[in-house]
This record gives structure tokens, sequence and C-alpha cells, in this order.
């Protein structure tokens, strides 16, 4: 049988050798197996170089196409004539509405196969890329305006979600994988989305690499020596941008940057050190047009104010702070509640009030025959620091307080008859007219949301957000 520069037996053991820690005799190879001609070569050759029993296929059950359960029959079927561990893992839901059916297929196909990986003690999951797949990816990385990350997405040795991943037959284009599987009378499945004009990738490898493999004899199987490259560039990148994120991170709150650090760096430094925080965050990398309205909106506006939607997450900046948080938190109601006497009532959301004994606070006999209506204030709702004092509204006083606008719409209110009887952070509005006892209770506040406890801290001169809010007075905030 003609073989390549390299068998794929030679790649297999030689992907294996890479491996931090070598195979334990017992611990099996996971092999991605979707039953294609590229999976198929990839599962015969580690069987021949494994043995059976050291191999467990694993097929993916997307549900996207009518053959699913047809091609899930024939990995089955191929996997006991070889006499391999086989495991079927069903792809839960679908993809959203408007999300990229190709993007929701690899992300849950990558997690169903790394979570199968890790409960089966294999040593690593082997996928079968090889130099087209290569081509391909970054033709498309290029025509999405990728960075670096991008362009270098396919390694052969890498690690998802704390699985080691070996991709050994980047060095075969699907050519010499064709002529493998024929040779020795090898039998696949042929997805019919694979040769679809309207798929991009299809479009690519059906019209594309044709053309550029006559213009460019051999350029396909030279591509990887290329990425390599690139991939040590890549490394000196992100080593300097993790410098720049580790000068830029402050405590105050915990997570949060420092908005001019990151100003101060050249625009491709500021760039690199934006890319990394997002990925630290678990999102893909934006793309350079996303990282330009990043660096205009987030390091160099003059509003004291920002908010990027980036994968799910709210890439923010208050004043001189960026930090993230879930996109879009549910919208906090307002509720009426009923004070019997308790200690504790929570609050929608998880946030608490707490109602403790005080000397001089509210008279309890009258605060049990209130209707208590809690929830987010307006913005124009006043609250008087001391009976002395004219009051404030509630947007002056928390943002002077340098309380962030996403958080301020978090913040609890308790409302008695129209009028602000306790709002957070403050407590307590110290009008006169409230009912007080000399054995009355003062209300007190825990929230949830840890963001929400880290901002108060900076902002009340470091005073422990995390048990009750009874401060008269707003304190110095060192938010600046």
């Amino acid at each position: 049988m003609a073989r390549s520069r390299k068998s794929v037996e030679t790649l297999i053991g030689g992907a294996l050798a890479a491996l931090a820690e070598p195979p334990a005799e017992g611990r099996p190879l996971a092999v991605a197996y979707s039953g294609g001609l590229d999976s198929t070569v990839l599962l015969h050759g580690a069987v021949r170089v494994l043995g059976a029993r050291r191999v467990l296929a694993l097929h993916v059950h997307h549900g996207l196409m009518p053959q699913a359960d047809d091609w899930a029959a024939h990995a089955a079927a191929t996997a006991a004539a070889l006499g391999t561990a086989f495991g079927v893992l069903r792809a839960p839901g679908g993809p959203a509405r408007g999300d990229s059916v190709e993007r929701w297929a690899r992300e849950v196909r990558y997690a169903a196969l790394c979570r199968a990986t890790r409960d089966a003690g294999a040593v690593a999951l082997a996928t079968a890329h090889h130099a087209d797949d290569l081509m391909e990816t970054l033709l498309l990385a290029l025509a999405r305006g990728s960075g670096l990350d991008g362009l270098t997405a396919i390694a052969a040795v890498d690690r998802r979600d704390g699985v080691p991943l070996l991709r050994p037959l980047l060095a075969l284009d699907r050519e010499a994988l064709h002529a493998e599987a024929s040779a020795a009378g090898l039998a696949w499945i042929e997805d019919p989305s694979n040769a679809d004009p309207s798929q991009p990738r299809a479009a690519v490898r059906h019209r594309v690499l044709p053309a550029l493999r006559e213009a460019l004899p051999g350029i396909v199987l030279q591509l990887p020596d290329a990425l390599d490259a690139l991939r040590d560039a890549r490394t000196i990148v992100d080593e300097r941008a993790r410098q720049d994120l580790a000068a830029a991170r402050r405590d105050d709150p915990p997570g949060s940057l420092e908005r001019a650090a990151l100003a101060a760096l050249p625009p491709p430094r500021a760039d690199a050190a934006l890319r990394a925080w997002v990925r630290g965050l678990g999102a893909s990398p934006p793309t350079r047009a996303k990282l330009a309205e990043m660096r205009r909106q987030l390091l160099a506006a003059q509003a004291s104010s920002a908010a990027l939607h980036h994968e799910g997450r709210m890439l923010r900046r208050y004043r001189d702070r960026l930090w993230a948080d879930d996109a879009a938190a549910p919208d906090v109601p307002v509720v009426a509640l009923r004070w019997a006497g308790e200690g504790t009532l929570v609050l929608p959301g998880g946030d608490r009030l707490r109602f403790e004994p005080a000397e001089g606070g509210l008279d309890a006999d009258w605060l049990r025959a209130q209707t208590l209506s809690v929830g987010p204030a307006a913005s124009a709702a006043r609250w008087r620091p001391a009976p002395d004092r004219p009051s404030r509204t509630l947007k002056n006083l928390r943002q002077e307080a340098g309380v962030p606008p996403a958080l301020r719409a978090r913040l609890p209110a308790v409302m008695v008859d129209g009028r602000v009887l306790w709002a957070a952070p403050f407590g307590q509005d110290r009008d006169p007219s409230w009912p007080t006892a000399a054995r009355g209770v003062a209300i007190g506040w825990e929230p949830a949301d840890p963001m929400t406890r880290d901002w108060l801290q900076v902002a009340f001169s470091g005073a422990s957000s995390s048990r009750s809010t009874r401060s008269p007075t707003p304190r110095a905030p060192r938010c600046r």
C-alpha cells in the first residue's frame, strides 16, 4: 500500500509520546469517531498502535440530520467489529434562534467528548483534524478578521476542559487519508452537508482549495510548519498580555481592572490584554473590530460608564474600573410584604432583609401593621440622612458613593405608602415622622450578588457589606 511521508501509526505514536504524562498501561485513548473518512482512518490507526482494548470510540449524535440514527448505528457496528469500547453521546437541545449551527455543534461536541473522556479515565482525546482542515480554518478565520487565536486555533497537542487533545493527522491531507482508507478497504459514511456549497467551509473545500493547490502545489502540507511559527509568535504576545493584565488588576473591587493602566498601553498591547481578559472569562476572543470598539468605549471614552455585550457577558466600565458580569441581569421585581416579627426576609434574587432589635429603632407594632413594598426605588426617590438635614435623591447619593449604574437598579428599597423607609446601601430614612420606640427594630441588608458586595466595600471605606448595612449616612467612597 502506498504511504505518505509519515504513516498514520507513526503520527499517532508520536502524538502519544508528546503527552506530558506517558500513557499508563490500561488507560484507553478516546477517539472522536463520527464515522466519516478522517475519523475512520484515525480509529483504525489507533487500534493498530494500541490494540482494541485500549481504544474508546466516542460518537456524538447531534440530532441535526435525518441520517443521524443511521450514522450512530454505523459507528457502533464499526467499533464492535474492531473490538473497541464504544459510546454514543447525544447533544442536548439545539442551537438558539440566530446562532451558528456549526458553532453550536462544535461547542456541544467538544463538551460531550471531553466529559466522556474524563469519565472513562482516558489518557487523552484524539480528533481526526488534518492538513486540509487547517487550511480551511485558516481561510475562514482570515475572512472573519480573526487574530492569532483564530489563525492558530487547531494545534497538534492542546488542552480543553482539563482534557489533553491530540490531533495526530495534521501532517496528512485529505487525499492521503482517502488513499489510506481505500487501500485498507475501510468503509465510511459521507455527510451531505460537507458538499453543500451554501456552507462556507464546504465552499472553501470544493472551490477554493483546488485552485490554491493548482496555483501553489504543496501549500496545504507546508501549512503546519507556517502555523507553528505563528503559534510561537502568539506565545510571546500572550506572555506580554498576561503581564500587562496582571499590572492592571485591582482588588477594589476584586477582579476589576484599572482603565488608566490599559489605556496607557500602545493599541496592539491594549488589544492583546483585552483579548486575554475576555479569554480568561471563558469567552471566545473578540475580533479586531470588536477589540477596537472595546478600546474606544472601555478605555478611551470620556463618559463615566460604558457596557459592551460579548457572548452572554457584559464588559463594563465605571469611572476608572473595568469588570465583567452576566449579561442582562433579570429585572428585580417590586414585591409587597408583611413583616410578622421574623429575623430575616428573603427577597427575590436572594438578597436578605434583617430585622434586629435596636434602641430607638422603628416601632415594631407599627412596622407589623404596614404593607412593605420592597424592590428598586425610582432614581428620583428621596432619602434623608439625618433629621436635621435635607433629603437627597437616591440617584445622587448612589452616584456620590461610587456605585456603578449597572448595580444601582439592583439595590432594594423599602417603601411605605409611597415613601422611602429604608434604602440600600444607606439604611433607614431619618425623617422624624417615622414611628420609633425605645426598644425598636432596625432593618439591615445582606446582598446576594458578590459584585454588589465588592463594590459596596469599595464605596464605603472597606466596611464589610456582608453584614447588615445600617449606616445613617453614606461614608466617603474610595472609588474615584
